[in-house]
């Protein structure tokens, strides 16, 4: 208190304090209600305040930060909306509600508290082992979670390089290619050129796993549209170093892999059409292998040339997305919605509901579908009604119609349970908690 400055404010549409401190989206406009977060992790080894407005991402702030720093780590007591001597940096505002959490949220858990709403800040958060994803709604290589990607080569293929084909951003009309299930959505247009100065940097900030040096567990998933025209194989994925390294996970004959045994699945991976493709690694397995599914339809189990810390398939901390090494001959023209990759292999089930591309990007959670009610008649108009053990957290219900009168069913035992068969209509439904 007394003639100490304030250390976070909002101006001109950003928010933040000093020199690098306003870096953002502008989106923190006045006049409107906004969910601000500001998540400090002051002890990391580079010191970090990660900035949202209403779950979109605006800058991982780095300057002036530090340990116990005495403009960002607290004390026991600090102040809200209050300036110091002169005091001179204030206005007057609304505030719905405050909240303070003990640690560092995760982007993706920031990306899940979204939007003000009017119940206030929720106490819970869904977790989501998303590390990095990148949906190119602001026309350019920003993250949605994570780091933002790196041009390659950003004199070549960057907004002002000289290559003849760079890389665009756009929707699906104005690009000219195919909606994704109805929806005209933002996308980036990779350009096809065989040239080992094309490609994306990704920095993903998951921690080696496994029991090895690398990243040996991890999912990769892509939103995607492979043209029709260009190489016989076209690379979506490198773990190598840059350089002359090759390519390490291919589109080829409507199939997707690398090397002898890399390629097996359904053909489901075609040209022209718009593709959710899921790459589940465990490099740390029992049987290393990787999991490949194409719109949540099962391709195979990929064992060949697979193994702990292996230099084609398990990561250093940045991998690189579309590129491919020289000689650069496995590239084409792609189109791309949505790139997210998670820590940890991601099971079938969770990638079998991903399901196909929605137009509206990659959920951060995956929800198993609601359980179903059995029903088997018994003898003396007696009916049974059981669902899945393995289901918890719902309640029976009945009613005589849908549309009000729900009321708990008494009984229930072990998800079971058996129910007289009256006149008229009977409606039962299972309820979550």
């Amino acid at each position: 208190t007394g003639s100490s400055d304030g250390d976070l404010f909002w101006q001109g549409n950003q928010f933040g304090q000093g020199g690098g401190g306003y870096n953002g989206k502008g989106t923190f406009i006045p006049l409107v209600w906004h969910r601000v977060v500001a998540a400090y992790d002051e002890a990391a080894s580079t010191p970090v305040v990660t900035k949202y407005v209403d779950g979109i991402k605006q800058d991982d702030w780095t300057a002036n930060q530090g340990l116990d720093n005495t403009r960002r780590a607290m004390l026991p007591t600090a102040y809200l909306f209050a300036d110091g001597t002169p005091t001179d940096e204030r206005r007057e505002m609304w505030v719905k509600s405050v909240q303070i959490r003990s640690g560092k949220l995760t982007d993706a858990q920031i990306v899940l508290l979204g939007g003000p709403d009017a119940a206030g800040i929720p106490t819970a958060i869904p977790d989501s082992n998303v590390a990095g994803q990148w949906d190119f709604a602001a026309s350019n290589l920003t993250a949605t979670i994570g780091v933002n990607l790196a041009y390659l080569d950003p004199t070549f293929d960057g907004p002002t390089g000289t290559n003849a084909n760079l890389t665009t951003f756009g929707t699906c009309s104005s690009l000219g290619v195919s909606l994704i299930n109805g929806v005209d959505a933002s996308i980036m247009q990779v350009p096809g050129d065989l040239s080992d100065k094309l490609g994306y940097a990704m920095t993903h900030r998951i921690a080696p796993n496994g029991g090895g040096t690398r990243v040996n567990q991890y999912t990769l998933i892509m939103d995607v549209m492979v043209n029709n025209t260009g190489a016989g194989a076209a690379s979506l994925w490198r773990v190598q170093p840059t350089g002359s390294s090759d390519g390490d996970l291919f589109w080829q004959g409507n199939q997707f892999g690398q090397g002898a045994g890399g390629y097996n699945g359904t053909g489901a991976f075609t040209p022209l059409a718009w593709h959710r493709v899921v790459a589940a690694y465990d490099e740390a397995a029992a049987t290393p292998v990787v999991t490949k599914f194409v719109d949540g339809i099962f391709q195979d189990n990929w064992t060949a040339n697979q193994g702990l810390d292996n230099a084609r398939r398990a990561l250093l901390p940045v991998a690189y997305l579309f590129a491919d090494g020289t000689p650069t001959d496995e590239r084409r023209e792609m189109w791309v919605k949505s790139v997210q990759i998670r820590s940890g292999k991601m099971s079938n089930s969770d990638i079998i509901a991903l399901g196909a591309p929605s137009g509206t990007g990659m959920p951060l959670t995956v929800s198993p579908p609601p359980p179903s009610i059995n029903m088997m008649p018994n003898v003396g108009g007696k009916l049974i009604l059981l669902w899945p053990l393995s289901v918890s957290g719902f309640t029976l219900e009945s009613s005589s119609t849908v549309t009000a009168g729900w009321t708990a069913v008494p009984g229930v035992v072990n998800n079971a349970i058996e129910v007289t068969i009256g006149p008229g209509n009977q409606f039962f439904r299972l309820k979550k908690n």
